[in-house]
């Protein structure tokens, strides 16, 4: 079983993981937290879910660092992992993740909940707005603060005020809007 396998099986079987995510898009070796990690599937849907992947020729070395960023910017985590790191993967992982895990007995490949995930209470609206683009910033700030920003300001500069005046779970519900709008990227829509 590769990850290029688990990946594909994957794909094919999200409606089924994910039944209600309605007009949901799928992102691929999609870049968090500026760049600090990258989750193998992103599932945007009205919130953010992030898939990670080890199979079984991985290790979990970099499991506890990818933790603590998909942490930051998922509302909800997926770990699909194969049964002989599922054991030690537990106890690494946030009893909020999500766990499928996978076997392959005699050259068929399933892949059973373990755990399903819960809601993340630890989201950084912050977090979520780095994930946006230059423009998808700017129509932040004139749609909440009726302004054009200042086209010298910093993309942190603009964040940071539009977190000061705004509630941060209408921006997050509007950040991921436009994630989930934006078309110039590689993402697929879940059928």
């Amino acid at each position: 079983m590769t990850e290029d396998q688990i990946r594909s099986d994957i794909r094919a079987q999200l409606p089924r993981f994910f039944p209600t995510a309605s007009e949901a898009r799928l992102v691929e070796e999609m870049e968090i937290c500026a760049g600090k990690a990258r989750a193998d599937m992103a599932v945007i849907t009205d919130r953010l879910i992030g898939i990670e992947i080890k199979g079984p020729q991985d290790n979990l070395d970099r499991l506890p660092n990818q933790v603590g960023q998909y942490s930051k910017c998922f509302d909800q985590v997926v770990l699909i992992v194969h049964e002989i790191l599922a054991r030690d993967a537990i106890r690494i992982i946030p009893r909020w993740w999500g766990i499928v895990v996978s076997a392959d007995k005699n050259g068929n490949r399933s892949y059973n909940w373990k755990r399903r995930p819960a809601k993340n209470c630890g989201v950084d609206t912050d977090a979520v707005l780095a994930l946006l683009w230059r423009t998808e910033i700017e129509a932040l700030f004139v749609q909440f603060l009726n302004l054009a920003p200042s086209v010298r300001a910093s993309k942190r500069k603009l964040r940071d005020k539009l977190l000061a005046d705004v509630p941060p779970s209408a921006l997050k519900a509007a950040g991921i809007q436009l994630l989930r709008q934006r078309r110039e990227w590689r993402s697929l829509p879940i059928i």
